[in-house]
């Protein structure tokens, strides 16, 4: 008889323990990833707004803001150790679901064709000189597209000064 109370006082201690271990878990995690994915949504609406707008004064805030978060995923997590441990860590990979460089030169394309359509030449310019500097592989979708429309912004130039 003293056997089966203890067999049910462990049942129902290893339910309690299930109960509250998974009570535990549950609660703060699923709070995290609603923070991370309503971060990843802002950001992901800032470039598909970016991307999608005519207009340059928008393109260059939400450029602004794609700048600064992709700041801030380069700068990654500093865990303060002493020295001798320092460099037995190794830093720990971005835990962003994008690219966000990606984004940011595929916004400042578009910001700076915007420029160049709306006769911004200084403002185009420094834009597309801006992603060459980022993106130096040489064969980069985003190198090959800035040097296209510095071409077609050095096109206007000349065609301008041949009219006179």
């Amino acid at each position: 008889m003293n056997w089966d109370v203890l067999k049910q006082g462990l049942a129902v201690g290893l339910v309690g323990v299930t109960v509250l271990a998974s009570g535990c878990t549950s609660g703060p995690s699923s709070q995290l990833t609603e923070q991370k994915n309503s971060g990843f949504m802002s950001l992901w609406n800032t470039y598909a707004d970016c991307k999608s707008t005519s207009d340059l004064a928008q393109a260059i805030s939400d450029l602004t803001q794609l700048r600064a978060a992709s700041q801030e995923a380069n700068e990654g997590f500093i865990l303060p150790l002493p020295t001798h441990l320092e460099r037995l860590v190794a830093n720990p990979t971005s835990r962003v679901a994008v690219d966000v460089e990606a984004m940011t030169a595929a916004c400042t394309l578009h910001t700076g064709e915007l420029a160049l359509n709306q006769g911004q030449t200084d403002i185009a310019r420094d834009l597309l000189v801006s992603v060459i500097k980022l993106h130096k592989e040489e064969g980069s979708y985003y190198v090959l597209k800035a040097k296209t429309l510095l071409a077609k912004l050095g096109q206007g130039v000349n065609v301008s000064f041949n009219v006179r």
